[in-house]
């Protein structure tokens, strides 16, 4: 989430300088509006996008009697690794949940002003719009298809058709299409400044676009826009007459376009540009970064928990003979992206048999998709490794620690199959669509110790793979 929220504010900071440099004080006001909302839409939905269809980490060197340790030390994975970040986490949700809260408050606040307005106005009709003479002291502002003002005795007839042709000019435009949507980003992005920068922008826009379908003399007109602007503001939920900066919008009335402006519209492409390569969720790089007990990699975050060296019982694979070693316990993931990563003994009996379903699924997937591979290896009897697979929300494979294919018993001769270990784990890495495991009917992060038990063997004979043991 925080690197999807950098992501978010690196194209919606370089949007905004792009258009104050080369469009902010341009005529083409339709291109300007459409391009705060396109880059601001972009900003919010291009960080979810991936280049790379490979999202699966591995890496090699682990044993089959590790993983028995760590079988046995899962327990103290999640006392030891999600206590410590429970209470700032906590605090942290608090504070967002106020700020939805009070930005709620407003909102609803400046909706019950217009319907006060509405209920206790003089209403009359305007074609298809209804005016509504309030008595209040505001400058005159429209919301739906409804035009506040003080009253029309204030205005004389030139004035009065001004401030229509004004605010109905909003409707037309279907501006309060930006609005909603601005102001439902402001409720839920309340704590980003850059938020309020678009909105503020667009506002400006959307003037620029409604005085510039008023029939006016510019020196009439920017009289009474400054006379309008001692007026209070409108509602937040509204298009107000008096939206100020009132100097840039005289100077808007007499600007002219150049020919150079044309070519400033094309700023968009470079934009874009930058922004996918840099700004996607996984960009170009498969390089793994740890910082501390996290593990970033292709805009995932996985939270790691080592449990430190241990004692376990080791088969010597020439003279069969069992002798106790010390082996270092290798970190595996808890968390990805500050969500908890769910396994087996933390399930009902019910969710085990359809987590076994989609453990099923990957397992055929993957002797499907190497098949052809597996049947080139010498007669015998093999099992494959997947240690620590994690599937996410959406059925997709996003870990994997090691993968590699084992030799049951001492037949045949071991060779060396890192090539195929390879390959099993690219396939894993374009491995989606699976159905994703279920916690009390929401899906999960969820992870196996071994997609394949020691029992899921397969044999091959005269280059045929056929499954157990023969």
């Amino acid at each position: 989430m925080l690197q999807h929220l950098l992501n978010t504010s690196a194209i919606w900071l370089l949007s905004l300088v792009l258009f104050d440099i080369f469009l902010r004080k341009e005529t083409y006001h339709g291109y300007n509006r459409a391009y705060l909302l396109i880059t601001f839409v972009i900003g919010l939905l291009l960080p979810f996008w991936s280049w790379s269809d490979a999202s699966v980490i591995e890496a090699t060197g682990m044993s089959r009697p590790v993983e028995r340790t760590e079988v046995v030390r899962q327990t103290i994975v999640d006392a030891g690794a999600t206590t410590a970040s429970t209470n700032w986490l906590q605090w942290l949700l608090i504070a967002y949940a106020v700020g939805i809260a009070i930005s709620v408050v407003f909102l609803i606040r400046d909706v019950v002003l217009i319907i006060s307005y509405y209920k206790t106005g003089k209403r009359s009709k305007d074609g298809v719009w209804t005016v509504i003479e309030t008595n209040k002291e505001h400058s005159p502002f429209s919301a739906f298809r409804w035009v506040f003002i003080n009253s029309k005795d204030n205005y004389t007839p030139n004035q009065l058709r001004a401030v229509l042709t004004h605010e109905q000019q909003h409707g037309h435009s279907l501006h309060f299409i930006d609005l909603l949507l601005m102001q439902l980003a402001r409720v839920f992005l309340w704590f980003h400044p850059l938020v309020y920068v678009f909105n503020n922008r667009l506002l400006m826009v959307h003037e620029y676009q409604a005085d510039a379908a008023v029939e006016k003399q510019p020196e009439e007109y920017g009289r009474f826009l400054v006379e309008q602007a001692m007026l209070r503001s409108a509602p937040a939920l509204s298009h107000s007459f008096n939206r100020s900066p009132i100097k840039n919008r005289i100077i808007m009335l007499t600007r002219k376009t150049s020919a150079l402006a044309k070519g400033k519209q094309l700023v968009i492409t470079p934009l874009l540009l930058v922004a996918l390569v840099f700004c996607t969720q996984k960009g170009f790089s498969d390089e793994k970064k740890k910082q501390g007990n996290k593990l970033h990699y292709k805009g995932n975050v996985f939270e790691l928990w080592a449990p430190g060296p241990d004692t376990v019982m080791v088969v010597d694979p020439t003279t069969g003979e069992e002798f106790m070693k010390i082996a270092t316990i290798d970190s595996f993931p808890v968390k990805m992206n500050d969500q908890h990563i769910y396994k087996e003994d933390e399930l009902t009996a019910d969710e085990k048999i359809a987590a076994d379903k989609t453990k099923e699924e990957i397992e055929n997937y993957i002797f499907k998709n190497i098949k052809t591979d597996l049947e080139k290896l010498d007669d015998g009897t093999y099992f494959i490794f997947t240690f620590q697979t994690i599937i996410d929300k959406k059925g997709k494979v996003v870990y994997n620690h090691t993968s590699q294919i084992n030799i049951d018993g001492n037949s045949p001769e071991r060779k060396d199959y890192s090539t195929l270990n390879r390959k099993i784990s690219e396939v894993l890495s374009k491995g989606s669509n699976f159905t994703p495991v279920k916690r009390e009917g929401t899906a999960v992060v969820f992870r196996w110790n071994n997609l394949f038990s020691v029992d899921d063997l397969f044999t091959i004979k005269g280059h045929k793979l056929s499954k157990g043991r023969q």
